[in-house]
């Protein structure tokens, strides 16, 4: 049997590796139009800002990992123009076409820039190609301008902030970092105003190259930059599927079942081009992380060889490091929960990170989203400079479980001063849930 899958990113190279470990006897290609396959996009922002600089300690597993070790075929620097389904054939970028027995689809998303701003020399950051060419623009202690404040944009800001650079954020919002709770996030924004220029409820104009950078005009007003990154989205590497008869969505994400099916049992997509069930709703969602991509290309892997497998979904999980700040969210914030028509609340509250006795804790913030009438748990934020991602995990799961905010406040955490106070933030949270 033979396996075509598009893209080597971290579904693709996942569904590689299982669909050949499943069954040693198909073959197995992957085409990727990048020069690098299996990297940690998420560590870009850390490389950029100069936490080290080489590019191929970002590098998982190198392409002979692959080829000489797994027996997968892996060709890079070519794409694929367009996919006949029913025939069952691809059409490749150097006009040559492939015949596939299974079809795996993980091309993965490309950032967003503005179509005026395209031919500007702003770049955006996506793949570790392109890492690697804006590597190549920054020199010490420049001015950077970031627009976008969402994870990538706040990652950026704030590495490149502690790699010695001026940085200028530019955000079309209201309050900083629309993930996270306004009554949080405007607490945060004091703090990062002393490390960084930030101007929200802006939207940049125009940018003209000059020689020494950029002349940057916002509706707020204008500055000099060496360089100007967008962090303000991405969108599906789905353009090629668009003569298709695969289904996709309004926003072009290719439409998948709990297998990773396509409209075609034959053909499967996984990664950040493809749809998975939210697991708090139960609808049809996308969540282009990581973690997410890697399950739902081993799942798709293993069905393209016959052997079922289930990817019952997820829940959004996302911690970044933004200064001092560990942040993270799980599940729905108060305004999504009310949007997908549940009758939910919500309890926020400061508290204290370790025993208030103990050297070196801080404060903590924590808002749960609930169910009001039976307290199940839909979502979670947490913010602080100490512990945060462990308490954001512990309860991701309870989310993910679909326990009750009376669940937590239960749930026998551990307990030591060093790692926090016998009434935990997240116990405290729970019990104010439960009045």
């Amino acid at each position: 049997m033979k396996i075509l899958i598009i893209g080597g990113g971290a579904a693709g190279m996942s569904a590689a590796s299982k669909a050949k470990r499943v069954d040693p006897s198909s073959e197995v290609v992957v085409y990727d139009s990048g020069t690098f396959v299996s990297y940690a996009e998420c560590g870009l922002p850390y490389y950029l800002g100069g936490k080290f600089d080489d590019y191929v300690k970002l590098i998982h597993y190198p392409v002979k990992e692959f080829t000489e070790k797994r027996g997968i075929i892996v060709k890079t620097g070519i794409s694929v123009r367009s996919v006949e389904a029913e025939k069952k054939f691809v059409t490749l970028s150097d006009g040559s076409s492939e015949a596939f027995d299974r079809l795996i689809i993980c091309s993965g998303a490309h950032a967003k820039i503005e179509e005026k701003f395209r031919e500007s020399g702003a770049v955006a950051i996506r793949s570790l190609d392109s890492g690697i060419e804006i590597k190549a623009k920054i020199h010490e202690k420049m001015k950077i301008t970031i627009v976008g404040d969402g994870v990538l944009g706040m990652e950026l800001a704030s590495s490149f902030n502690e790699g010695g650079h001026d940085v200028m954020l530019i955000s079309h919002h209201t309050a900083l970092f629309p993930k996270i709770s306004k009554d949080i996030s405007q607490s945060l924004l004091k703090d990062f105003q002393k490390k960084i220029n930030v101007e929200l409820n802006s939207e940049i104009t125009d940018i003209i190259k000059e020689n020494d950078g950029y002349k940057v005009t916002t509706t707020k007003g204008t500055h000099k930059t060496g360089l100007v990154i967008f962090a303000t989205g991405i969108s599906p590497n789905t353009a090629f599927l668009k003569n298709s008869s695969i289904n996709l969505t309004e926003s072009g994400l290719i439409k998948t079942n709990e297998k990773m099916e396509t409209n075609f049992e034959y053909i499967y997509a996984a990664g950040d081009c493809a749809t998975s069930k939210n697991i708090v709703t139960g609808k049809e969602s996308w969540h282009p992380l990581a973690q997410v991509s890697n399950k739902m290309g081993r799942v798709a892997g293993s069905n393209a060889v016959g052997n079922k497998m289930i990817f019952p979904g997820s829940i959004g999980t996302t911690l970044v490091k933004i200064f001092d700040y560990e942040v993270g969210f799980s599940g729905l914030t108060l305004e999504e929960a009310i949007k997908e028509g549940l009758t939910a609340n919500k309890t926020t509250i400061k508290a204290w990170s370790r025993a208030a006795y103990y050297e070196g804790g801080s404060e903590v913030f924590i808002e749960i989203v609930y169910e009001e009438s039976t307290g199940r748990l839909l979502g979670c934020q947490i913010v602080g400079k100490d512990n945060c991602a462990w308490r954001l995990n512990s309860v991701a799961v309870a989310i993910q479980a679909k326990l009750s905010v009376e669940d937590l406040f239960y749930t026998d955490f551990g307990y030591t001063p060093p790692f926090g106070p016998v009434w935990d933030a997240i116990v405290i949270a729970a019990s104010q849930s439960m009045k």
